[in-house]
């Protein structure tokens, strides 16, 4: 018996050993397996130095160190990441893996992609790489992603799968290798050296504009969250590209509605003049049912059709408009022209909710305007826009993205019993200050309460994970009427705070205008820094409070102006108006599109004699052209050093606001 349990023990572990051995050969033919995939292809792979450009790209800090890319052909054209790029160098310099550096020329830009093409000098042939074909890449597969940057000898390698594919709206493979400042621009690879994809950051959110920038995704790196651009690709736009135009999105032109965009249908409810939607005769209401014979139901389905091709790519889109379908053969647009908002003429009753019949009343007729010209008169109710029902301010709005300026468009008012129908030219967005007279109280219900009361009593508003002070003082102790939002970013602290309410009081209560004082989190003042905590505050009010997205506005002064044009260039679609008080646009903002649906109002105020008066203006002028309607009022002389303004000041800054949410 024993002999057997000793016997049994023996081959136990004998089996024992022997599995051992097996999984240690399995790793070591791993690893050799790795080391072998990396050897083949590192002979691709290059490191770059960039020398000058920008230090910092909005409040992004531009490392300086070296960076990778990819040989794609042997006559020395090399791709790389644009973030590797992004500070706009004034030379590149490469090394090659033989040891021997050569500059480098930025031949163009692939801006749909986030990525660069490069062009060296040399005297022999580069090693490009094998490519593995989109076809082959699966879910699961080994991928190593490589890149050489701190050391020129040797490439710094990452182990992981490919975990996706077609991400970021089929423009991109994912992998959960690590992938980092250290290998963006390097090969993806496969088990066999081949190259996959090239490394990139990505996000898939967007900026203000509706564009990626360079440094969009670098949240991701070392996250278990990658991607690469499938080397077949870039191979195939590589002729196009050596042209030295840059790549651009390609874009139909239209307008969709806002919300989820896995949930709503890709309905049409602005055309931008003169754009590829325009020339094929589509109307606001089309609604775009495929793309290439591929049916898209929803604006995700149809992003995931458009967002991968290129200005210039012809594309077949087959529209409904009513029982009818319609096909089109579309060349899409890499620029369009500047958006503006049509403008009929009407400033409404902001309570109208509380009267029986639904529709907007008219509170008042811009001077001039289309509506000026057919006779609608205060007190009118506004019924219809085009084909639209009117029952809400809200549907007055969307109403109007079906148009444009210079458009004709038909509306129907009812004056007492009747009703009116008008057919008239629209107009754009006026960039004109009311006079009072034309600005009547826009609430049925005046208030109770007097508007002269003094002090005005501030009220601490709380964010936790910000130490920063934050009073607002409200516009309505009522809580179903919606007041109007204006966030000042006072430099000073709470005498300053108070100042303002009591200067503002009057105004905030006549107007309904609840004033939200926010001062800087550093000592130092405003910077970009603060923007984070900007928005936490703007989402915060909207949560606590009743605010109308159209009447709510950010002001302030120098460093604090800058940050308005910022915060509210970036989040248009929660804010209707920016208010800088001789503060020039950041120098390095990128000044993003007008779009439909977010309508933005600018106010620039002047001292007299400011220094930046000759870049203010010239600001002026870039936010015209870029279809942002653009006020200009100088303050006296009187007020040029004074930290709060006077009441004429004040007054005009009330008239502009009042003005924001007209029809």
């Amino acid at each position: 018996m024993r002999f057997r349990v000793v016997f049994f023990l023996i081959i136990a572990l004998g089996c024992f050993s022997i599995a051992n051995a097996e999984r240690a050969d399995l790793g070591l033919l791993e690893e050799q397996a790795f080391q072998a995939a990396v050897e083949r292809a590192a002979t691709s792979v290059v490191q770059i130095r960039t020398v000058g450009g920008l230090d910092r790209v909005g409040k992004t800090v531009i490392a300086q160190g070296p960076t990778t890319g990819l040989i794609i052909s042997a006559d020395g054209y090399i791709v790389s990441s644009a973030f590797n790029f992004a500070q706009q160098p004034t030379s590149i310099l490469v090394q090659t893996p033989s040891g021997k550096q050569v500059p480098a020329k930025l031949v163009a830009r692939d801006k749909n992609r986030m990525l660069v093409l490069l062009k060296v000098d040399s005297d022999v042939p580069l090693t490009v790489p094998e490519t593995v074909p989109t076809g082959e890449i699966h879910v699961g597969q080994w991928a190593i992603a490589l890149g050489r940057t701190f050391q020129a000898d040797r490439v710094g390698v990452s182990v992981g799968i490919v975990s996706a594919l077609n991400r970021m709206f089929g423009r991109v493979i994912q992998t959960d290798a690590s992938v980092s400042v250290a290998n963006y621009g390097g090969p993806l690879i496969d088990l066999h050296g081949r190259v996959l994809g090239v490394l990139v950051p990505m996000a898939p959110q967007q900026s203000a504009g509706g564009e990626q920038n360079e440094l969009a995704g670098t949240e991701f790196y070392d996250s278990g969250i990658g991607f690469a651009v499938p080397l077949e690709h870039v191979l195939g736009v590589l002729q196009r590209w050596r042209q030295g135009e840059d790549l651009l999105p390609g874009k139909l032109g239209v307008g969709l509605k806002q919300g989820n965009a896995h949930l709503q249908s890709p309905r049409i409810t602005s055309v931008w003049p003169g754009s590829p939607a325009a020339t094929a005769g589509w109307q606001p209401g089309d609604v775009i049912v495929a793309v290439d014979g591929h049916a898209v139901g929803t604006q995700a389905q149809l992003r995931f059709q458009v967002k991968p091709l290129y200005a210039g790519d012809r594309v077949a889109v087959r529209i409904r408009r009513g029982e009818q379908e319609i096909e089109s053969q579309i060349t899409l647009a890499g620029e369009l022209g500047a958006y503006r908002h049509a403008f009929l003429g009407l400033l409404p009753m902001r309570d109208a909710s509380r009267g029986e019949e639904k529709g907007v009343t008219v509170r008042s007729v811009w001077p001039d305007s289309p509506a000026a010209k057919a006779g609608v008169r205060s007190g009118d109710v506004l019924k219809k826009i085009g084909e639209t029902e009117v029952h809400s301010l809200g549907d007055a709005f969307e109403a109007m993205e079906s148009f444009q300026p210079n458009s004709t468009a038909k509306f129907v008012v009812r004056r007492e019993k009747r009703k009116i129908s008008r057919t008239v030219k629209l107009g754009a967005l006026p960039e004109e200050i009311l006079l009072r007279e034309f600005l009547p109280r826009a609430f049925h219900v005046e208030d109770s309460q007097p508007t002269d009361q003094h002090p005005a009593e501030l009220v601490p508003l709380k964010l936790p994970e910000f130490s920063a002070e934050v009073w607002f003082l409200s516009a309505f102790d009522e809580k179903d009427r919606r007041a109007g939002l204006l966030l000042w970013l006072a430099e000073q602290g709470s005498e300053e705070a108070q100042q303002l309410a009591d200067a503002w009081q009057t105004i905030r209560r006549r107007d309904g205008v609840t004033l939200l004082i926010a001062h800087p989190q550093s000592e130092a003042g405003f910077s970009a820094d603060d923007l984070e905590y900007l928005e936490t505050l703007l989402r915060t009010a909207r949560q606590r409070m009743r605010i109308d997205p159209r009447r709510s506005a950010v002001a302030g002064r120098g460093k604090a102006g800058q940050l308005a044009f910022a915060l509210a260039l970036r989040r248009k679609n929660k804010i209707g108006g920016v208010i800088s008080i001789d503060a020039p646009l950041p120098r390095a903002l990128k000044l993003p599109a007008n779009l439909p649906g977010n309508r933005l109002a600018v106010l620039v105020i002047e001292s007299p004699g400011s220094s930046f008066a000759p870049l203010i203006h010239k600001n002026i002028e870039q936010l015209r052209e870029a279809g942002y309607p653009t006020s200009w009022l100088q303050l006296p002389a009187a007020v040029h050093e004074d930290t709060e303004l006077d009441g004429l000041a004040r007054e005009s800054i009330a008239r502009w606001f009042d003005g924001l949410d007209k029809l």
